[in-house]
């Protein structure tokens, strides 16, 4: 379902960001189109001012001949390349073409004054012309110029005519760009709009429902926690269960005499059957029995001066029977001084021991089996959290992050004229550039790219420069041993948030100057520091209040995630003195 909705957005992405793109396109071929027209036209009007040029220096070239001045050679010569000039020129008016054959014709209203001053163009070009001839009289050079003279008027008017329709046509194109650019900023405002609407808004709502969820799994991930605080306090209390086994042992009674020497004198019949002896092959003394149960001979020495002193001693003993069983005694020897012997008086307790022992096993099983189902249960949650993290992160990075780029460009595609909109939309690249960065930077918080696609010496790397441009602290990331191994991936993912934890612990309750992650390792085992320049704290009244034993708590979360990793944590801190954690990794199961 989720995966199929944020197929949708992405389409609905796509379609706006391909509009979007559709609109600069259009926008830019419209204004190149535009530029070019504009250089044909101030081209046009430069061609169109050297006419009137040209004309004029024909007329005065023509008057130069009538009244001899100069050489007339020269004068004829200047007469032709100026003809030349003004007849090509002439020509690429009226078509608007250049020598390359490039640019639009001219519009219907300009080749009409064309028209009209065509005849004026052909008597002044006619009578030039006449003019090189050799061997003209004066009287017909007297006639060709007045006819260059009488039509020159007539043909500047028309050019001037046709220099301010070609400025007022320019001027109309310019104005209908301006119009078709508002239309295209109109819709692009527009297909922003419905973005935010129908993409940037689901969006946000389904990135807000992914982040509480998050939320709601690690307060799951915190009860559990807590519940298995509690069950580690009730493997205490449930050895009080013992109280309730309703085993009766029998009365004491009289087993076997001693003498002094702790030889047997006598055995009762209820102590033979008990351990199961052959009649004729009795214990001879108290320290064979207790040698052949596997006592040691430092606690067989201890006993017997005690009774060579006729001292009562009682205690619980365990004896192996003749087929090898164990039997608990209550024992009580007790010298008896007139008749120079000790009466050994006991019970069978063996009954209540057992039971005692199988209720134990029983509690203990029943509590490692919650641990280990508790533990479990906090992996699957932290395994969920982590996949939440990078679903987040991919979303953010992806989809947020590529629109908001997508938007940066737009504003960039924007040129206002007036000087407060070009402030407002500096503003606005600002502000958008910053929101890009911080984008960027949750999403790399929440699960850095380079820890999945390189390792977790360069995702370390990457989070200590991270941290060194935010914060006030020098954070120092050294690999002493160039450790460069890949792990597995909840290994490497549990080690980053326990790095990420122990820094921001230093930066934000420490309030540490200096603060130095270290990695070292060696064939078995690597070994992980993370020590800071803090306030520290006192170790032993901290650990007293039960602070390290809170579900929650930053130091309860490493080392929870330290002890699911199979890794080793340790903690040393002292009051303004700084603290340093360490987590030791056996790399023998990740070979």
């Amino acid at each position: 379902m989720a995966h199929q909705r944020f197929k949708k957005l992405g389409l609905f992405y796509l379609i706006a960001l391909g509009c979007i793109a559709l609109s600069i396109v259009v926008s830019q071929i419209l204004i190149q189109t535009s530029i070019s027209r504009q250089q044909d036209d101030s081209h046009i009007i430069n061609i169109a001012g050297r006419q009137r040029m040209l004309s004029q220096k024909i007329s005065k070239v023509a008057l130069k001949i009538q009244t001899q001045t100069g050489n007339e050679t020269a004068n004829k010569k200047e007469l032709k390349e100026a003809l030349r000039l003004w007849k090509s020129a002439h020509e690429k008016l009226q078509t608007g073409k250049d020598s390359l054959q490039t640019g639009e014709p001219p519009s219907a209203i300009i080749q009409g004054m064309f028209a009209e001053i065509n005849p004026h163009f052909e008597q002044i070009y006619q009578h030039a012309s006449a003019l090189l001839a050799p061997d003209l009289t004066n009287a017909q050079i007297n006639k060709h110029v007045e006819k260059i003279l009488q039509h020159e008027n007539a043909f500047l008017q028309g050019m001037d005519r046709i220099v301010l329709q070609r400025d007022l046509e320019a001027q109309d194109k310019v104005r209908s760009l301006r119009h078709t650019e508002i239309y295209l900023f109109i819709i692009s405002i527009l297909i922003i709009v419905l973005e935010l609407i129908f993409v940037f808004t689901p969006l946000a709502k389904s990135i807000r429902a992914t982040v509480q969820e998050l939320l709601d799994s690690e307060k799951a991930s915190q009860k559990m926690t807590r519940e298995l605080s509690k069950l580690y306090d009730e493997l205490g209390k449930s050895y009080q269960d013992l109280e309730a086994v309703n085993v009766q042992p029998n009365s004491p009674s009289l087993f076997a005499s001693l003498n002094a020497k702790g030889e047997f004198t006598y055995l009762a019949p209820q102590f033979i059957e008990l351990m199961e002896l052959e009649e004729n092959l009795p214990p001879t003394s108290i320290r064979f029995l207790l040698a052949d149960s596997g006592y040691q001979q430092d606690f067989i020495d201890g006993l017997l001066p005690i009774l060579k002193k006729k001292q009562n001693w009682s205690g619980e003993i365990r004896l192996i029977t003749e087929p090898g069983d164990f039997i608990w005694l209550e024992s009580f020897l007790i010298p008896i001084h007139s008749a120079n012997e000790i009466k050994w008086i006991a019970r069978d307790i063996t009954e209540l021991k057992e039971a005692k022992i199988r209720s134990r096993e029983i509690n203990k099983e029943r509590i490692e089996k919650s641990v280990k189902e508790q533990q479990y249960r906090s992996a699957l949650i932290l395994q969920g959290q982590e996949e939440e993290r990078k679903r987040l992160s991919r979303e953010i990075h992806d989809g947020v992050g590529q629109m908001l780029s997508a938007m940066k460009l737009l504003l960039e595609s924007f040129g206002p004229t007036s000087g407060p909109m070009k402030k407002r939309l500096e503003d606005a690249k600002g502000l958008m550039k910053s929101i890009i960065q911080e984008v960027r930077r949750v999403s790399f918080n929440l699960t850095p790219s380079s820890l999945d696609d390189f390792g977790l010496v360069p995702a370390v790397n990457k989070f200590c420069e991270e941290i060194n441009t935010v914060a006030k602290a020098k954070l120092t990331f050294i690999n002493e041993t160039r450790f460069i191994n890949r792990l597995e991936s909840n290994i490497e993912t549990n080690l980053y948030r326990i790095i990420q934890e122990a820094v921001n612990n230093a930066l934000k309750y420490a309030k540490a100057s200096n603060i130095t992650v270290r990695f070292a390792h060696n064939i078995n085992s690597l070994v992980i520091s993370i020590e800071d320049d803090g306030r520290g704290f006192d170790f032993s009244r901290v650990e007293r209040s039960g602070h390290f034993e809170k579900a929650g708590h930053g130091i309860f979360n490493m080392k929870e995630r330290t002890s699911y990793i199979g890794g080793v944590f340790n903690l040393e801190t002292e009051l303004d003195k700084g603290t340093k954690i360490s987590i030791t990794l056996s790399l023998d199961k990740n070979d």
